[in-house]
């Protein structure tokens, strides 16, 4: 998968737009229909996860939720993901800072299940509650 911009960047509590391409591991885009699966896991890097089958820093229950073409995600036939995250998922968890970074991880899967593909987009979510 490929992003402008890393960290990207959200709004405490507001919605937000992420746009990538998704691509296979000699960089060729993956269209729509050739994904088998496509899952995102959302969690805070601070908390970060204490082990597989913990779910202490995780955001808005996005517990490898299936968001292929579903929860806020479409994915293109040219292999654009356009996530779109809601204000449930751009909370802040530690509110004594001027932002935090929380890790979007979206797992995939594809020709047929045979191949798979993961990535990380880190996003940096700005407290407006305690810079203003």
């Amino acid at each position: 998968m490929s992003q402008a911009t890393q960290p990207f960047h959200a709004r405490e509590s507001s919605s937000a737009k992420l746009t990538a391409t998704i691509k296979d591991e000699t960089e060729a885009v993956i269209p729509a229909a050739s994904l088998t699966t496509l899952t995102l896991l959302l969690y805070d890097q601070t908390t970060h996860l204490a082990s597989a089958t913990s779910t202490a820093a995780i955001i808005n229950s996005r517990n490898r939720q299936d968001v292929l073409n579903t929860n806020g995600c479409t994915v293109s036939t040219g292999g654009v993901l356009t996530m779109t995250f809601s204000p449930a998922d751009n909370i802040i968890i530690n509110t004594g800072k001027s932002s935090e970074r929380h890790v979007a991880l979206f797992e995939y899967t594809y020709a047929a299940g045979a191949k798979a593909g993961k990535e990380e987009v880190l996003m940096d979510v700005y407290n407006y509650a305690r810079t203003t």
